[in-house]
């Protein structure tokens, strides 16, 4: 069910069909659905828009309120405040956010390599600017400027494990 996509259509009087098992679900069961791995996309029936962001914090508003606390009154602030520029820029930062904590939650359930900094790095480094995922499994030749940066992040690697090394 991980990989798997669960289309749910919002009717006008408030009940969410999903279309993979063509039954009426509950927000209880959206919910149950996403922590069991699911990624669902919630549409209005009437007008076709995608309606997920709302549904999903609607379920986080009202069923885990102390979540709210990760984002700081701060940041609150600021995306209110925030005009098509900054709103840009936060965007992109989320996503590469998401990126991260996929990454930590990967090496959290196979190895203790999520406690080294470097590996957060590392897996950043990977993803940023990574297309996205094609049928193509082409490698494209690596750019001289890429080739340089990879031989420095080596070589900090290096340094920070002999500085880790020493007492």
């Amino acid at each position: 069910m991980a990989d798997e996509i669960v289309q749910i259509k919002r009717y006008p009087n408030r009940r969410y069909y999903a279309r993979n098992t063509s039954k009426y679900v509950s927000l209880n069961d959206i919910e149950a659905m996403v922590q069991e791995g699911a990624t669902v996309e919630i549409r209005d029936s009437q007008s076709g828009d995608d309606i997920t962001q709302t549904v999903l914090t609607q379920i986080i508003m009202e069923r885990y309120p102390e979540k709210m606390s990760m984002f700081p009154t701060g940041m609150l602030h600021l995306v209110l405040r925030s005009n098509g520029a900054m709103s840009g820029l936060l965007r992109e930062y989320f996503r590469h956010s998401l990126t991260y904590l996929d990454y930590l939650q990967q090496q959290n359930q196979t190895t203790t390599s999520f406690l080294r900094p470097m590996n957060w790095v590392r897996a950043w480094l990977d993803n940023v600017g990574a297309p996205a995922a094609t049928d193509t499994k082409e490698k494209e030749t690596p750019s001289p400027e890429s080739a340089q940066l990879s031989q420095r992040i080596r070589e900090l690697e290096e340094r920070i494990r002999q500085l880790e090394s020493n007492p």
